[in-house]
């Protein structure tokens, strides 16, 4: 794919149509293409070309794009940094990616246009723009989740299985919601455009906003949310999903309960597919009566290998870390060959990438995921999955998003749901070993990032929060009990009675911890340090 010919074809096509709108301002492709050429130009008199990196530093997200296919049409790459980033990490991005100019914004290159003017020009050393299949496209970070963030370089042939996937595009309106930095932004703005769709800019905050929201999905046919995004509209506006007439949804493990509600509303994909393999690698057309949702088959002309441990195929039905190979494979890591020794792998001759997910495939062929190789953590001398713990959750009927997290030294669940602790407790300890018992922890929202995956470093900030809770309560329970806590266990669990109760009541309510009877009977002792703080 040469991405140059395709969005000047688009342009050509569908001049008189709108090319992209938010909730203020409009452009047709006609327009579009105007502006976009004024980009390149402007890049190309400054003599930049194939392989160059231009970066994108702008407040206006609509300008942003309009700058993001100026450097395209001026054969350069890309790279999106956001401005409220730290400007030490901007710094380090841009050396990372070696930028060559830095875009701000339409008015600023309006600015250097029109003293250019004044200058005589050699127009002979205006050269004209190119690409070809492996022209470098753009450059995204990843989201530096196991580590330093790595610099993602994709080329032009790497978003055609994306472009020509019919079956991603229905009607005439695409949300766009995914942050530019974030690749889900290739699938809805170069999906969209070269497929003659309208893009409808769609803000973060008005994205979050209920009240405004079902009036902006009945302007949109499709959309991709990530997995917290989307399961948090099916909770807060299920039946606004049938204006649209297609969802994708990705990005963590997938919800059945959730999947199956918005399906009864419109078309819904499950798809997935690391930064590293472009966009979407897989997809799975979600009917409603699954016991388990896959994340699908690839749909691109490539391969899928699943190796245990020890590097070797496994059998049909176990798991094992799967890893992929497409047309939508990275060239690789900037400037980072430890990492891209690590990423890649080659099989019969073919280079493939490990993807770190945990996988098995079914009888019918379909891929289903288990859980990232980082989510299976050691408990008490145990390797377990967090994910087998959230599902045992949903079993017992929660309406609202889980997450299971261990922190290094205790594993939590987080709900949203009201729930009265002791049965669901007990519906755990039916199912589950002692050793996965998590603490319970009801919240009001399990918080997510810009990118719209869960943020962990957020849900790791309650341990710095609770740390002196702990400390006094383990103190008291410690001196009280005489025996060694075990934060899953309650209070007469570990051997507590009514005297004993009493004792710790009297002693934590002078350090200013209020604790009653009700709350040491019933409650788990990391419940108690959740819910206690210092009065």
């Amino acid at each position: 794919m040469n991405v140059l010919e395709e969005l000047e074809w688009s342009f050509n096509t569908h001049k008189e149509k709108i090319a992209i709108k938010d909730s203020s301002k409009t452009l047709t492709y006609g327009q579009l293409d105007i502006l976009t050429a004024r980009v390149a130009e402007h890049l190309m008199w400054q003599k930049i070309a194939n392989e160059d990196v231009v970066t994108i530093e702008a407040e206006d997200k609509l300008e942003a794009i309009i700058l993001m296919l100026g450097v395209v049409r001026a054969g350069a790459a890309y790279c999106v940094i956001p401005q409220d980033y730290p400007n030490h990490r901007k710094n380090k991005m841009r050396t990372k990616v070696n930028g060559k100019v830095v875009l701000r914004s339409l008015n600023e290159i309006e600015k250097q246009e029109c003293a250019r003017q004044n200058v005589v020009q050699d127009v002979l050393g205006v050269q004209q723009a190119s690409r070809q299949a492996n022209s470098l496209l753009y450059i995204i970070f990843t989201s530096g989740s196991t580590g330093e963030p790595k610099a993602v370089a994709i080329e032009d042939r790497s978003i055609e299985k994306i472009v020509r996937q019919n079956e991603f595009y229905e009607g005439n309106v695409i949300g766009q919601f995914a942050p530019l930095e974030f690749d889900a932004s290739v699938y809805e703005i170069f999906g969209g455009l070269l497929n003659g769709m309208t893009l409808r800019m769609v803000s973060k905050d008005d994205s979050l906003d209920f009240d405004i929201l079902p009036e902006i999905l009945e302007e949109i046919d499709t959309i991709f949310l990530t997995t917290r995004l989307f399961n948090l509209y099916v909770e807060e506006c299920v039946e606004d999903l049938s204006k649209l007439q297609l969802i994708l949804t990705g990005g963590e493990r997938a919800s059945i309960k959730h999947l199956h509600e918005a399906a009864q509303y419109c078309n819904v994909y499950n798809v997935y597919g690391p930064t590293e393999t472009t966009v979407f690698a897989t997809r799975y057309r979600v009917i409603g009566d699954e016991t388990e949702i896959p994340i699908g088959k690839m749909f691109d002309q490539g391969n899928s290998l699943i190796l245990d441990e020890s590097g070797i195929p496994v059998n049909r039905g176990e798991q094992g870390q799967l890893l992929l190979s497409d047309s939508g494979l990275m060239r690789g890591y900037i400037d980072n060959d430890q990492a891209n020794e690590k990423a890649f792998a080659y099989w019969e001759g073919q280079r493939y990438y490990r993807t770190g997910d945990v996988v098995y495939e079914s009888a019918g062929g379909e891929l289903n995921y288990v859980e990232r190789a980082d989510r299976q953590v050691k408990v008490s001398g145990y390797r377990i999955e967090l994910g087998e713990i959230e599902r045992c959750a949903y079993n017992y009927g929660l309406n609202k998003e889980c997450l299971a997290h261990y922190d290094g030294t205790r594993l939590y669940l987080f709900v949203t749901d009201m729930i009265e602790l002791e049965p669901f407790r007990q519906h755990l300890r039916n199912i589950l070993p002692d050793y996965m018992i998590p603490t319970v922890k009801v919240v009001g929202k399990i918080p997510m990032n810009n990118n719209g995956k869960t943020d962990m470093q957020a849900m790791n900030r309650h341990k710095d929060q609770e740390s002196k809770s702990v400390n006094k309560v383990a103190e008291v329970m410690t001196s009280v009990l005489q025996s060694e806590l075990i934060m899953s266990k309650t209070f007469l669990e570990l051997g507590g009675d009514s005297i004993k109760a009493m004792e710790v009541i009297w002693k934590l309510g002078g350090e200013g911890y209020p604790i009653d009877l009700d709350m040491l009977f019933t409650r788990t002792l990391g419940e108690i340090v959740n819910d206690v703080k210092a009065g």
